[in-house]
């Protein structure tokens, strides 16, 4: 599904790497990054004849010239066989580190990619953007919900520091989250009687239903 909306870091404008750009490499790289067809990996196929025609002063080699820029400067990673692109930092501008379920849905992506380089620089980078950030400390009612479930998921027994099982094969990332028994969207409050602990893996199981 094509994204309808994108997340753009203001910092980038004190970055001292992106500010070293050229004009025309900047802009590519912000078209790479709010582009419809970015996927959960922060991937996307390599078309510069079509990125050329978003900007009336643009040419398949003016595109081409600013990804070689983009990539000798770190900022994009190409595979020419496969025809994949990859943006290093979008793990980190999304913020995808502190939402669980993205963090499943970035490695679904990476799987779906055809490039095994690509899939190694986005596994190491994803793995990077989990790691550094900080897990909120639990405060008022979301505490308190933790402290009265014992700190594990009330379906399956799930707690920080238990393994994690394999989906597919594979380990995924999961983590405690605070869920509506009745949800919200049928009426649901945030009484207390009415929250549990969920893990990832059984909140997203249990949608709303």
């Amino acid at each position: 599904m094509a994204r309808k909306e994108a997340c753009f870091p203001t910092a980038i404008w004190a970055d001292a790497s992106f500010i070293s750009l050229t004009a025309h490499a900047q802009r590519l790289y912000l078209l790479l990054l709010t582009h419809r067809e970015l996927d959960a990996a922060g991937m996307l196929p390599l078309l510069p004849r079509r990125w050329s025609q978003y900007a009336a002063d643009t040419t398949r080699e003016t595109v081409r010239a600013a990804l070689d820029e983009l990539t000798a400067a770190g900022w994009a990673a190409i595979d020419e066989d496969t025809e994949e692109l990859y943006l290093p930092k979008f793990f980190a501008y999304a913020r995808i580190g502190t939402q669980p379920r993205r963090v499943i849905g970035a490695l679904d992506a990476i799987g779906r990619c055809s490039s095994a380089r690509l899939q190694a620089l986005a596994t190491i980078d994803l793995a990077d953007a989990v790691a550094s950030c900080t897990p909120r400390m639990p405060r008022g009612l979301r505490a308190e919900i933790l402290m009265r479930d014992g700190n594990r998921c009330r379906a399956c027994g799930w707690q920080p520091g238990d393994p994690v099982p394999a989906r597919n094969g594979r380990v995924v990332y999961r983590g405690l989250e605070i869920d509506h028994i009745h949800p919200r969207s049928k009426g649901g409050t945030d009484e207390p009687a009415n929250l549990q602990v969920l893990c990832t893996s059984c909140n997203a199981r249990k949608g709303a239903r």
